[in-house]
């Protein structure tokens, strides 16, 4: 099974997902003649657990729509995984080259990146394979590296190192690591959604590990709280956006107390400090899912100023001593 990136969580631990970051809330609806049913399935792919809902008359039409929704799922996990030493992104990686030719849906993932890098001052990096690497995050056992290792990594890491030109060329120094698990989810959400959509679909839901978008107006979703996986922070409604969050609980390990988490400040090489969790709304999963990264990293006040000049974009921000900040339009979406 190839995956984006491992989570210290089992399936067992999988299952906490299912309970905060979840539909918590149904609207059946009915007609004279047809009841709208709701059809669900799950499957582990990109790391984590990813559930599609979809509501409608007719199973066989919802079940054929779901199954092109995995396979879209399935075919972006195995364009962007570093796991599988064959796949696109890892022959990027290992290449001797420094002039490459890429495929065009990885340049144009890497050209969104690019674009949150430069709005975030450096926050969002997706070169940072290296770094994650000497931190362990790609395994059961994450640990704690020695500074020598971590500015060695540093050396091999850096938005700074990779250039786009053309529209399927790079220019990357040698030993430099792209990995997409900060937003790669994101992207697979709103594929899945286009083809439910393509699929003569009009409700459904799509959640990638927390990384979630709908369908139609009636869906509740919960976002999970940052120190108890078994409950739920807030609940709100979407109406046709997506949601992401990003957290300090998602990969982590402690050492002398201390909470070493996978979301890496870019600058230090450290986790980043001072927040547990973000969550973004915006009509774009992808953008959402990279958007509460960058955030994350910068911070409460440098991020909440950023979304506030961002249009049709809101957050909920949740600092290190759990106090919830939220952008100026994000109310308009919870439900009390």
């Amino acid at each position: 099974m190839t995956k984006l990136f491992e989570s210290k969580k089992s399936v067992l631990g999988w299952a906490g997902i299912f309970i905060v970051l979840f539909l918590i809330g149904f609207f059946i609806s009915k007609n004279s003649s047809d009841e709208i049913k709701t059809f669900k399935r799950t499957q582990i792919l990109l790391g984590t657990v990813v559930e599609i809902q979809v509501r409608d008359t007719d199973e066989q039409k919802a079940d054929d729509a779901i199954t092109k929704a995995f396979a879209e799922i399935k075919r972006i996990d195995d364009l962007f995984t570093t796991y599988n030493e064959e796949s696109p992104v890892s022959k990027i990686n290992n290449s001797s080259d420094t002039i490459l030719k890429i495929d065009e849906e990885i340049y144009y993932l890497l050209e969104v990146c690019d674009s949150v890098t430069k709005i975030s001052d450096g926050c969002f990096d997706v070169s940072l394979d290296n770094l994650t690497r000497v931190w362990g995050f790609y395994t059961d056992n994450p640990n704690l590296p020695t500074k020598t290792e971590i500015d060695s990594a540093l050396m091999k890491s850096g938005w700074k190192n990779v250039k786009l030109i053309g529209n399927d060329t790079i220019i990357k120094k040698k030993n430099v690591g792209l990995n997409f698990g900060a937003i790669a989810k994101g992207y697979a959400v709103d594929k899945a959604i286009d083809i439910l959509r393509t699929s003569g679909i009009e409700s459904a839901l799509v959640n990638a590990g927390g990384e979630i978008k709908v369908v139609e107006k009636n869906w509740r979703v919960g976002i999970q709280h940052p120190r108890d996986e078994r409950d739920v922070i807030a609940v709100v409604k979407p109406d046709n956006n997506s949601v992401a969050t990003s957290g300090d609980y998602e990969q982590f390990f402690e050492v002398d107390g201390i909470r070493y988490h996978h979301i890496l400040d870019p600058k230090s090489g450290y986790p980043a400090k001072g927040l547990r969790s973000v969550t973004i709304i915006n009509q774009s999963n992808t953008f959402a899912d990279a958007l509460a990264t960058a955030v994350f990293v910068m911070g409460k006040d440098k991020g909440m100023w950023l979304i506030e000049n961002l249009s049709d974009t809101e957050a909920m921000i949740i600092d290190s001593e759990g106090k919830i900040f939220y952008s100026s339009g994000f109310e308009k979406f919870l439900i009390n």
